[in-house]
């Protein structure tokens, strides 16, 4: 009777080096694919949280609170939309409204980001900026924000128009690499209800 030797032969060891040599770079592109995904998910996730955010804040205050709607900090020489037929000429980054309490209320766009500024009449020092985006998301620079008004029996209509992205790291909605770039474009119309 033969003894058997217990172990691998050599070419039984090459072949399965071989295998493993091979399945591996498969293996590691795979997880490496799956990974970058999953970061673009995420990056998308944070971009419609935030957008949808800013649409929302913006739509429900302009809408329940408005009372009339001003070019700059307001004053009766700078009421926009009063009139029929009025679109406010071009588009521009910031418009302000003042409600029923006499405190105004603004949309600005200033560093990439959209920043909600508030005050009281009645107390003028007492100015409030809020930034409605993190520092991760960026707004691009076709931030606009108008009024329209086309009749006179019409309530008064606020368009807003912007694109939100993830910052890569380069200040901007664009790069070089288009699997980077994470963007959404929002476009809304809010009708005043006490206008």
């Amino acid at each position: 009777m033969k003894k058997t030797k217990g172990g691998f032969t050599l070419i039984e060891t090459i072949v399965v080096v071989a295998v493993i040599a091979l399945t591996l770079p498969v293996l590691f592109a795979i997880i490496f694919t799956l990974m970058r995904q999953q970061v673009k998910v995420y990056r998308l996730s944070q971009v419609k949280r935030e957008g949808d955010y800013i649409i929302n804040v913006m739509e429900n205050t302009i809408r329940n609170r408005a009372v009339t709607v001003h070019s700059g900090q307001p004053t009766d020489a700078n009421i926009v939309c009063q009139d029929a037929n009025y679109p406010l000429s071009g588009t521009i980054n910031n418009l302000y409204f003042l409600d029923e309490d006499k405190q105004w209320f603004g949309y600005l766009f200033e560093n990439n980001s959209i920043a909600s500024k508030s005050a009281d009449l009645d107390n003028p020092p007492d100015v409030l900026t809020f930034p409605l985006t993190s520092s991760k998301i960026l707004v691009d620079n076709t931030f606009s924000i108008s009024c329209l008004r086309k009749s006179a029996y019409l309530p008064v209509s606020i368009l807003l128009d912007f694109d939100i992205c993830y910052d890569t790291g380069a200040g901007i909605c664009t790069s070089t690499r288009p699997e980077e770039v994470t963007s959404l474009h929002y476009q809304m119309r809010v009708k005043l209800r006490n206008y």
